[in-house]
């Protein structure tokens, strides 16, 4: 189910975010440039993940009840 809500339109920002910075951060690694400032992706995660489990937990609940 959480996969699911990470995937629909409702977590659609977040996941563009979040994986606009996997891309970002990726590609500094693989740079030449070691210099460069160190970034991850752990608030985009965060945010990410809390529109997945907003998103799921109400269907989680009605299946439990």
């Amino acid at each position: 189910i959480i996969a699911e809500c990470k995937e629909s339109k409702e977590c659609h920002g977040p996941k563009h975010h979040f994986d606009e910075c996997v891309e970002r951060v990726t590609n500094a690694t693989q740079s030449e440039n070691k210099k460069a400032p160190h970034e991850d992706c752990v608030e985009e995660f965060f945010h990410l993940a809390h529109c997945a489990n907003a998103c799921a937990a109400p269907k989680v609940w009605a299946a439990l009840k």
